[in-house]
């Protein structure tokens, strides 16, 4: 059992700070763990109640006649000190502290003082202060304090995402839920007093539901560390970082918002570059990068044959993949002869390949059956407008069941009202990704690329 998993796995939870009040960071702790599938033992804790929710209350976690995997610590900061030194004499596992008012506001003696309990008494790991909770998908552990009649949360997936900031982490959390693609963890860790960036690495590279991992970062706690434990884990699975505070005038906010190390643009940049980690520049790339890692297998190579129905389409999308430093690719010439007998005359076979905008699905999967056979070519790049006339759901068929078997990263670009949407929806259930705009497209498959380079070079 790993160290880490009484925050994920708990059969015992005790809420500290439990409330029955409207509105309160208490009530929707409490809430969100009585509406869970788990079957857990539930213990509020609030000195100044009998019940909560019609649940038995105790007056501390020490009164509470069983043992203890996790407590969610929702006090006053002033209080936190007192409450965790009883979480370590009750031996509880692991506290997550959502309470804020510690470094992030220049509270030194406070955090000062709850750092010495905690490097005096490691039996008993900690999460925050002042973060967001925990989200596993695949047990549907909810430990955060959202509302979940305001929120979504993600299906299971083999993506997990770790947020110092809570706010910015539970926002996506529920955008995600309204994706195609699902998270197998959620982790917002705040201030880091405890549980770093380093440790939640070093767990997701041993955790078997995870196959890739997103992060945003204010900073890095232990910087030689966290280079040695995200080395390791890049050499198994792909890291995506979106690192806050990237330009001088952010640098100060980012210092700020979660007392964290914020250091320099070129530090963070050569410590992503030189461990593998893919760095991501905005929120759409974070999660873009992150599918697509998930998704596609490694290409031996940057060469892209873009497919389209579409001859503008085509050329705004070849701009993009130049622009990435990827190559267009070409057919050998035996390929090309082929293609040219099997395609009318109006089709000219180059790169992007535009099979003009007659195309139906019997064109198009000889284009990609053409291109994934094509040592010339690795990764394909298929363009399609819905809305022609001979484009209908046939080809969503084909494409799913052309991705079942291709050893090649095969991914779609489409944009549309909502036949477009419902057919993409149908393309990303059966496992095929699909994008929206050309540009995140291109840099999406320049972070596989990457990857695939890096793996390639380090092993």
């Amino acid at each position: 059992m790993e160290e880490l998993d009484c925050f994920f796995y708990p059969e015992s939870v005790a809420v500290i700070g439990a409330s029955n009040q409207p509105k309160s960071i208490g009530k929707a702790l409490l809430e969100n763990f009585f509406s869970t599938r788990l079957a857990i033992k539930v213990f509020p804790v609030n000195p100044n109640h009998a019940t909560i929710l019609g649940k038995k209350a105790f007056p501390s976690v020490k009164s509470i006649p069983a043992k203890v995997d996790l407590a969610i610590v929702a006090v006053p900061a002033k209080a936190v000190p007192m409450v965790l030194r009883e979480c370590i004499e009750k031996k509880v596992g692991g506290a997550i502290i959502i309470s804020a008012g510690f470094a992030e506001i220049g509270e030194k003696k406070l955090t000062a003082e709850i750092q010495k309990i905690i490097s005096k008494n490691p039996g008993t790991r900690v999460i925050g202060p002042n973060c967001f909770g925990v989200y596993n998908s695949f047990n549907g552990l909810n430990s955060t304090f959202s509302e979940s009649r305001k929120m979504g949360y993600p299906k299971k997936g083999k993506v997990a995402f770790i947020s110092q900031s809570g706010a910015l982490g539970v926002a996506l959390l529920d955008w995600i839920s309204s994706q195609e693609f699902g998270l197998s963890k959620f982790v917002s860790y705040g201030n880091a007093m405890d549980v770093d960036e380093s440790d939640l690495v070093e767990y997701f590279k041993r955790d078997k539901q995870t196959k890739v991992l997103a992060m945003y970062i204010e900073g890095v706690k232990k910087g030689r560390k966290f280079f040695k434990v995200a080395r390791e884990t890049s050499l198994r699975m792909p890291i995506v970082a979106l690192k806050g505070g990237m330009n001088k005038e952010t640098h100060n906010a980012t210092a700020s918002h979660t007392g964290s190390l914020a250091g320099s643009v070129e530090v963070y940049e050569a410590l992503f570059r030189q461990t593998g980690i893919i760095q991501a520049y905005d929120l759409i790339d974070l999660f873009s990068f992150a599918k697509t890692l998930e998704n596609e297998p490694l290409p031996k190579g940057n060469r892209v044959l873009i497919i389209t129905n579409g001859g503008g389409y085509g050329i705004v999308t070849a701009d993009q993949v130049v622009g990435n430093c990827l190559k267009l690719a070409g057919f050998s010439r035996g390929n090309e002869k082929l293609l040219r007998k099997a395609f009318p005359r109006t089709v000219t076979v180059s790169n992007p390949l535009d099979l003009v905008g007659d195309a139906d699905d019997k064109r198009y999967k000889q284009a990609i059956l053409a291109g994934l056979r094509e040592k010339k070519i690795d990764i394909l790049l298929v363009l399609i407008l819905f809305n022609t006339p001979a484009i209908d759901k046939k080809i969503v068929k084909e494409l799913i069941e052309i991705k079942k078997k291709a050893k090649k990263p095969l991914l779609v670009v489409t944009i549309g009202s909502e036949y477009t949407i419902e057919r993409s929806r149908e393309l990303e259930r059966g496992g095929v990704i699909v994008f929206k705009y050309p540009s995140v497209a291109a840099k999406s498959i320049k972070a596989l690329v990457d990857y695939a380079e890096f793996r390639r070079q380090n092993h």
